[in-house]
C-alpha cells in the first residue's frame, strides 16, 4: 500500500507540472475587438436592363409646301390667314439594355432602347379669294357679264411618330460612389407618318380635294445626358434627356377625282422631324 501511495503522489506531481508548462506555452488572451467588416466599394461595371417612361415633344422644325402650278388668283382681293403650327406633346415608354465598364471614376458604356410614342406636329393655313368670273352672252344676253365667286383654299400637313429607338454610347463621371453623371449620343431610328390635305371650295358649290400620305422608317441621330443613382447594389434610378433628329420626310397629294386637268396638279410637303424626350428609367444590374 505504501508503494501505491508513493506512485500516486508522483503521478499527481507530474500531471500538475505538465499542466503548468502547457498553460505557460499558451499565448496571452487578447481582449481587443476584431476589426469591423468593410463592405466592398460599389462598382458600375456589368450588364443591366430596365424600363423607361416619360414625355416627348416636337421642336417645330422646318415645314415646306409646294405645287407644280402657280396661283392665278389676283393679289389685290386675297385675304391670307396666317399659317398655324401645332406641336402635340405625348407619352413615350419602352425598354432598355446596356453594359457599363468603370475605370476609376470614369464609366464607359453602350445602351440600346426601343420605345412607343405618341408625338404629332401639324401645320395648317388657308387663303380666301374673291374674284369675278365672266363671259360674253350674245343674242340678247346683254353682252359681257361677271359673276362674283368666293374661293376658300385650305391645307394641312401633319407628321406623326408612333415609335422610335436608339443605340448610344455613354460616358460618365462618378462624383460619389453611387451617383453617375453621364452624356450619351449615337444612332436614332423611328417610323414617321406624313400626310397632306389640300382642298378648295367655291361659293358656286364646286369643291376639290387633294390627299397624300406616306409612312417610312427614318434614321438619324440623338444626343443627351442624365443622372443615375444606385439605391441598392442591383437597382438604379435615372432621369434623362434626349434630343432626337430623324431627318426629313415628305409626301405628295394627288387629286381625289376624275378630272384629267386637276389630276395633273400635285401638292408636296416636306418636314423636319426633330423632337425632345424627358424620361425616367428603372434598371436592374445583373
Amino acid at each position: 500500500m505504501r508503494g501505491f501511495a508513493i506512485a500516486g503522489a508522483g503521478l499527481a506531481l507530474f500531471v500538475g507540472f505538465a499542466s503548468g508548462a502547457w498553460a505557460a506555452d499558451l499565448p496571452e488572451r487578447s481582449w481587443t475587438k476584431a476589426p469591423p467588416l468593410v463592405a466592398p466599394a460599389f462598382n458600375w461595371s456589368g450588364f443591366y436592363a430596365g424600363v423607361n417612361v416619360g414625355g416627348g415633344w416636337y421642336d417645330g422644325g422646318n415645314v415646306t409646301t409646294s405645287s407644280n402650278v402657280i396661283s392665278i388668283v389676283g393679289s389685290d382681293n386675297v385675304v391670307r390667314v396666317p399659317v398655324s403650327d401645332s406641336n402635340q406633346a405625348g407619352v413615350t415608354a419602352g425598354g432598355l439594355v446596356g453594359y457599363n465598364y468603370q475605370i476609376d471614376k470614369v464609366v464607359l458604356g453602350v445602351e440600346a432602347d426601343f420605345n412607343s410614342a405618341d408625338l404629332k406636329s401639324s401645320r395648317s393655313g388657308s387663303t380666301t379669294a374673291v374674284f369675278d368670273v365672266g363671259g360674253f352672252h350674245g343674242r340678247g344676253g346683254g353682252g359681257l357679264r361677271f359673276t362674283t365667286v368666293t374661293g376658300n383654299y385650305d391645307f394641312q400637313s401633319t407628321s406623326k411618330i408612333d415609335w422610335f429607338g436608339t443605340v448610344r454610347g455613354r460616358i460618365g463621371f462618378v462624383p460619389a460612389e453611387r451617383l453617375l453623371i453621364y452624356a450619351t449620343g449615337g444612332l436614332a431610328y423611328g417610323e414617321v407618318k406624313t400626310n397632306i390635305a389640300n382642298s378648295s371650295a367655291f361659293s358656286t358649290g364646286l369643291s376639290r380635294l387633294w390627299l397624300g400620305d406616306s409612312s417610312d422608317v427614318r434614321v438619324g441621330w440623338t444626343a443627351g445626358g442624365g443622372l443615375e443613382y444606385a439605391f441598392t447594389n442591383n437597382w438604379t434610378l435615372r432621369g434623362e434627356y434626349l434630343y432626337v433628329d430623324l431627318g426629313t420626310s415628305g409626301t405628295t397629294a394627288t387629286f381625289q377625282g376624275t378630272d384629267p386637268l386637276q389630276s395633273q396638279i400635285r401638292y408636296n410637303t416636306s418636314r423636319d422631324n426633330r423632337f425632345s424626350v424627358a424620361r425616367a428609367a428603372l434598371s436592374y444590374r445583373f
